[in-house]
Parts: C-alpha cells; sequence; structure tokens
C-alpha cells in the first residue's frame, strides 16, 4: 500500500493545501484526502497516471499511447469518483475522494492480448494423444493440458512473503525458465475489468471469495520486472498450475491472489 504527502501551493490566493495519496491495492481502490476539493481532483488524476500498469510502464506511459483514451478516462474519473467530508476538530473540513479501478475506468486501461501456450502436452480431446507441436491445430477443436494435477482446487495463491514486491494492474508469472505462466494474457477481459486481474494481500488468505476454501498455494521464488512486479515459480509448479483443465479455467476467471 503506498502512502504519502504532496504538497500545493496556490499562490494566487496564498493558500497552500496538504494532500495524501493511497492505493488501497486489495480492493482496487485510489483514495485521495485534501484540505479542498481543488487539490483532492488534480491529485487523484495524477496519482491514476503514476500507478504502476506492468513491469516496465505507468499507466501515464500506457496512455500517451492510447492518447486516444485519456479524455474518457478523465470524464469516468469525474463521474465515478466517490466523495466524502470529514469534519476535524479544529473546524475544518478534509476531502476523501475514492475511485474504484473496476468496470469501465479498467476497461480503458486493459492491454492488447497476445497467444500463450501452456507448460504442459496438449492432448487431442477425441483420442488423448499429445498433439504434435508443429501441426496446426483445426478451428473449433480445443486442445486439453495432460492432466499433471488432480485435486480439485478453487483458486490460485502465490506466496510472495520475504520478497519486496511492487502491485501493478497487470502483473506476470514466469517459472524459472522465464515462459510465461499467468498474465492477462490467459484471463478473461471481462473478468479483468470487474475484478481485477489478481487480489493482493498482505495478510494470508483462509476461505476467501476470490480463492475459496482450497486454493492450491505456490511459494514463489523470486521476483522479475524492472519493477520488481512480476513473480518467479518453479518449472515443477508451474506444470501443476497448468496440468489441469480446472486451473486453466481458474486463471480465465482471475481466481488468483498474491499474498506479500
Amino acid at each position: 500500500m503506498k502512502k504519502f504527502k504532496v504538497f500545493f501551493t496556490w499562490a494566487s490566493i496564498l493558500f497552500i493545501g496538504i494532500a495524501s495519496a493511497d492505493m488501497d491495492w486489495e480492493n482496487r481502490v485510489l483514495r485521495v484526502t485534501a484540505t479542498n476539493q481543488v487539490a483532492a481532483t488534480e491529485l487523484l488524476k495524477k496519482e491514476i497516471f503514476s500507478l504502476q500498469y506492468d513491469e516496465s510502464n505507468t499507466v501515464g506511459d500506457f496512455l500517451r499511447i492510447h492518447f486516444d483514451r485519456e479524455n474518457r478516462l478523465m470524464g469516468f474519473i469525474m463521474e465515478y469518483q466517490n466523495v466524502k467530508q470529514n469534519y476535524l476538530t479544529d473546524g475544518s473540513v478534509e476531502f476523501v475522494y475514492e475511485l474504484s479501478l473496476t468496470n469501465k475506468i479498467m476497461s480503458l486501461l486493459l492491454p492488447d492480448k497476445k497467444p500463450v501456450n501452456l507448460v504442459v502436452p496438449m492432448l487431442c480431446p477425441y483420442c488423448g494423444q499429445e498433439w504434435p507441436k508443429a501441426k496446426p491445430v483445426p478451428e473449433g477443436l480445443e486442445l486439453v493440458p495432460k492432466q499433471i494435477e488432480t485435486t480439485e482446487f478453487t483458486g490460485i495463491i502465490i506466496d510472495c512473503r520475504g520478497f519486496k514486491i511492487n502491485q501493478c494492474l497487470f502483473p506476470k508469472i514466469y517459472d524459472d525458465l522465464m515462459e510465461e505462466i499467468f498474465s492477462v494474457n490467459f484471463a478473461e477481459l471481462s473478468k479483468v475489468t470487474e475484478d481485477g486481474l489478481v487480489q493482493y494481500s498482505m495478510r494470508d488468505l483462509y476461505n476467501n471469495p476470490r480463492t475459496g476454501y482450497n486454493p492450491l498455494r505456490i511459494r514463489a521464488i523470486g521476483l522479475s520486472g524492472n519493477k520488481s512486479t512480476d513473480i518467479k515459480i518453479s518449472s515443477f509448479d508451474a506444470r501443476r498450475l497448468h496440468g489441469s483443465k480446472k486451473n486453466i479455467e481458474l486463471l480465465k476467471e482471475c481466481r488468483v491472489a498474491i499474498v506479500f
């Protein structure tokens, strides 16, 4: 959770406003507090641009490439922000602006999906034989992963405790060979906009609505990415994660949590 203070000087009216910003990654809510509404609005815009987007970009970097989405995002910020007022003991008023990064706002920030491969052999759904890697898959035919993991898990928890991970909107999970194991490329975009790609948590999760009562728990072995946003797991755990049709469905549904 990121916390800091920012000082604004309004020379024209000889007023100094104090504002703070806090990104609640667990609930995907950006919250700013200021002693005047102008400072709160400006800080809210500034902070969403400075959020870490992926391993190398901020939201602002993404919008510079997709500039057509910026004006629409600004409109959504003004439309969907939640405003509260706190009355302080000295008689002053504190304005709290909250912005939930879901649905319409998140839909403007989605990256383009790219094809990905599983790290387990893929089988013909009819004969059960391994599909040759060089052989094209006919349109309408969906290969199934070789069943390596037989337990029916309800979610996936990646334990990153002990590593100084930086949260971002679109993290990636790799194995120790740097093969992509989970990212937005594995997910249904409707689930990403609704719930976010992953849930971050600073506490262990038991019977959590996102990961259920029997999650697959995987221990991270390291971090990757320019900003230490991405996670590395062992090849053994990667095969467990991909080696179940049920697990692939969990990835599509974004039923993934990162504990740090």
